[in-house]
């Protein structure tokens, strides 16, 4: 079975999203997560979907959680049916990028949470599920590279 790997960016009151976007421009962070992600695949819902204009991203197939039917990538419509395909699949990671039903959906199946904390608080109405009282039990802190504004971490399930 693959690694699942949750990818997210949130701001100190796990805020991912406002209004289909994602609140800030960070550019390392998108830098960030290209490098991370590419060559594996994304498991994504259909909104983030439509953030990317419904076209797959370079270099990484694209997974779609949706009820929806599109041509340009293979879709499931269930949490179950994706891990079973990805179950009998060679890919060794599954990245999960989104949106905030998909994380709180999965996030039981994460063994790796890669975080950009977002230092400023900015309002949206997207959230990443609340994982950080489980920081020291559930997830350890393998990684932390803190930059101005905001900060890469990576957590272990423990």
């Amino acid at each position: 079975m693959p690694r699942f790997i949750t990818i997210a960016a949130h701001d100190p009151d796990l805020v991912i999203g406002k209004d289909g976007e994602l609140p800030w421009r960070i550019p390392e962070d998108l830098r960030h997560f290209k490098n991370t992600t590419m060559g594996k695949p994304m498991l994504m819902g259909r909104g983030v979907f439509e953030e990317f204009n419904e076209k797959p991203l370079p270099g990484r197939p694209c997974y779609v959680l949706t009820s929806g039917n599109y041509s340009n990538v293979t879709t499931f419509r269930s949490i179950e049916e994706a891990v079973n395909y990805f179950e009998k699949s060679n890919y060794d990671e599954v990245f999960i990028i989104g949106g905030g039903q998909i994380y709180k959906q999965t996030m039981d199946l994460a063994d790796r949470l890669i975080i950009t904390e977002v230092h400023q608080s900015y309002g949206g109405d997207v959230f990443f599920p609340e994982y950080r009282h489980e920081v020291g039990k559930t997830w350890q802190e393998i990684e932390r590279e803190d930059h101005d504004g905001f900060s890469f971490v990576t957590y272990e399930r423990g």
